[in-house]
C-alpha cells in the first residue's frame, strides 16, 4: 500500500514544474483553496519522460477529493502518486493501455486504504489523466473535472461530467439550461474509489501545434463560461492566463477549490508507422 508522507502531500500544491526551453510542450499549472473551503482536496501533477528520449512524454493530471475530513485531500494525492509511479514504469506507446492501467492501479489503492483506515472511510476522488506523446493525446476520465480543447478560435469539452445531471441530460430527460441548474449537478456517478471496479472514459485524439488545453476542477469551470474560458487561455501567456482565470473565479466568489493545467503543443511530430506484428494483436491487456 502507498504511504504519503506530510512533505508528499504539499508537494502537489507547492512543487515547481515548468517545461524545459525549446520543449514541444509549454504549460503553465495553478491551484487555490477558495473562498469558502477550508481545506484544499484538490491536487495536480505533472511529470515528463523518458529523459533522453527523442520522443519524450508529458502526462498531466488532475484530482479532486471526497470525503471531507482531510480523506478527501488524501484521496486525491494517493491516487495521483500510484499514477506518478505507474508513468515511471511504463516504456513508450499503448498510452491507451497505461492510463487503463494506471488509473485502475489508483483504484485499488483509493478503494483499499479507505477500506482499512476508520478516518479515511468512503473516500474517493475523481481523476482525470492525459498523456500527450508525439502527434496525438491520450485521456482517461472518471468524474466531472474537465479537459477542454482550443483550436483556432474554438473550444471543445472533450471529456464528459460523470454526474446526475449530466446522465439525465445524455437521456434527454432535462435540457442543457435544466443541467446547470440541476441539484445533482455536482452528485458524482463515478469516482475514484467507490468501488473495486472501474469504467473509465478513454479518448485519443490527433493534436496540431498551436492547440491549447485546460485541464480543471468542478471549482473552475462550474463559475466561469466556456467563451471566458476560451477567451483567457488564448492569451499568448499561458502563466498570465492562469492567473487571470484564479482572479476570474475568485471574484465569482469560488465556493470550491480552484486547479487547472494549461498546457500548449509548440510542435506535434507525426509517430512512425510500424511494421505488422502478429505479437501486437494479440498482446494481452
Amino acid at each position: 500500500m502507498v504511504t504519503l508522507k506530510q512533505n508528499e502531500l504539499s508537494q502537489f500544491l507547492e512543487g515547481e514544474n515548468t517545461p524545459p526551453p525549446g520543449s514541444p510542450i509549454s504549460w503553465a499549472s495553478f491551484t487555490h483553496c477558495g473562498l469558502v473551503r477550508q481545506e484544499n482536496e484538490d491536487a495536480i501533477c505533472i511529470e515528463t519522460g523518458p529523459e533522453n528520449d527523442e520522443a519524450p512524454r508529458y502526462l498531466f493530471a488532475i484530482a479532486d477529493g471526497l470525503g471531507g475530513h482531510q480523506a478527501g485531500a488524501v484521496a486525491s494525492r494517493l491516487a495521483l502518486t500510484v499514477i506518478q509511479e505507474e508513468f515511471h514504469k511504463w516504456p513508450s506507446g499503448a498510452n491507451d493501455r497505461f492510463i487503463s492501467k494506471a488509473m485502475r492501479a489508483a483504484n485499488q489503492e483509493v478503494y483499499n486504504s479507505a477500506n482499512s483506515t476508520p478516518e479515511l472511510f468512503k473516500m474517493q476522488t475523481t481523476l482525470t489523466t492525459v498523456m500527450v506523446e508525439q502527434d496525438s493525446i491520450t485521456i482517461g476520465h472518471i468524474g466531472d473535472c474537465r479537459l477542454y480543447k482550443v483550436r483556432k478560435g474554438r473550444i471543445e469539452l472533450l471529456t464528459r461530467d460523470h454526474s446526475m445531471a449530466n446522465d439525465l441530460l445524455q437521456m434527454h430527460l432535462i435540457s442543457q439550461e435544466q443541467a446547470w441548474q440541476h441539484p445533482g449537478r455536482h452528485q458524482l456517478t463515478r469516482s475514484v474509489g467507490a468501488d473495486l471496479f472501474l469504467r473509465i472514459d478513454l479518448v485519443k485524439q490527433q493534436i496540431e501545434p498551436g492547440d491549447t488545453f485546460l485541464l480543471c476542477s468542478d471549482g473552475l469551470w462550474s463559475e466561469l463560461s466556456p467563451e471566458t474560458i476560451k477567451e483567457t487561455i488564448q492569451k499568448n501567456d499561458i502563466c498570465d492566463a492562469s492567473k487571470e482565470l484564479v482572479e476570474l473565479v475568485l471574484k465569482e466568489g469560488a465556493p470550491d477549490n480552484i486547479s487547472g493545467i494549461i498546457f500548449r503543443i509548440n510542435k506535434a511530430e507525426k509517430q512512425p508507422s510500424s511494421s505488422f506484428s502478429w505479437r501486437t494483436i494479440f498482446r494481452s491487456n
